[in-house]
């Protein structure tokens, strides 16, 4: 069944006909979410893919897009972790604006070119690291079936009264790895109402997901080691920030991952509700 759905979703995408005035209720997600197993078993540490989904408001085909990458998502039950990157020349439209310093550095580092396209972990492809749509089902498929090679877990306080917000990220290995490597802490915000320019016209309340904010350390994160990494070393990093006023603080969540500082790869990622 899940096949045929994946199925279903990329058929959906090359035709183009999308139901773009059909909102969903965002969706639910174990507030303790991590990439944990058994204790003392690292064959049960559940690997997790980052779907970046580079779009813009002005692009009549992200949001086909857009619901390419939740189908993705559900049919992996949710180890599939999406974020969507407002950048490239059709992100904006003023007064509304979903741009970011961070997405803008990404879009350029990345050599993207144009609405609406992925990275899958951030991997190289055919000498960049962009991947059309189409490419989105069979890549993802791949990198799940790639051996975990860390565990991560997050700790999150939240005060509502002064909108303080404290982030611990435990990453504990499970190889030797001999890079270096960073962890990046995003803060993303789902279900944002705002314009959307779709094939069938302009829509001023369409329903945003997974919107990428903000880092809380950085477009490229902080490196975590400076030597040679050993099985079984715990790397814990704690930040603080205080929560933009705009964001709605019940739709936000943590997503934060452990990346190869040169390649920049993403290894390992988790996705944790804010509250």
């Amino acid at each position: 069944m899940k096949k045929i759905l994946g199925i279903l979703a990329v058929s959906f995408f090359m035709t183009g006909m999308i139901a773009c005035d059909v909102i969903e209720e965002p969706y639910k997600k174990d507030n303790n979410s991590g990439s944990g197993g058994e204790p003392g078993n690292p064959e049960t540490v559940v690997k997790h893919v980052l779907l970046e989904d580079y779009t813009g408001v002005r692009c009549v085909n992200c949001p086909s897009a857009g619901a390419l990458a939740m189908q993705i998502q559900e049919d992996n039950d949710h180890k599939v972790i999406v974020l969507s990157v407002h950048a490239g020349d059709l992100a904006n439209y003023p007064p509304f604006n979903l741009k970011t310093p961070e997405g803008d550095q990404w879009w350029n580092q990345f050599g993207l070119q144009q609405n609406p396209v992925g990275t899958i972990n951030r991997k190289m492809v055919n000498g960049g690291y962009a991947f059309d749509t189409p490419s989105w089902l069979e890549a993802v498929a791949t990198t799940l079936q790639e051996e975990a090679l860390l565990e991560m877990s997050a700790d999150i306080e939240y005060n509502e009264a002064n909108r303080n917000l404290k982030v611990d990220v435990k990453s504990e290995f499970l190889a030797e790895l001999p890079d270096t490597y960073s962890l990046t802490v995003c803060i993303m915000e789902d279900s944002i109402v705002g314009m959307q320019v779709t094939q069938q016209g302009n829509i001023p309340d369409y329903v945003h997901r997974h919107v990428f904010r903000t880092t809380m350390n950085g477009a490229w994160g902080e490196d975590i080691n400076t030597e040679p990494i050993a099985p079984e070393q715990e790397i814990v990093k704690s930040y603080t920030t205080t929560l933009n006023e705009a964001y709605n603080a019940d739709q936000c969540y943590i997503i934060a991952y452990v990346s190869n500082s040169n390649t920049k790869e993403v290894l390992q990622v988790i996705e944790k509700k804010i509250k």
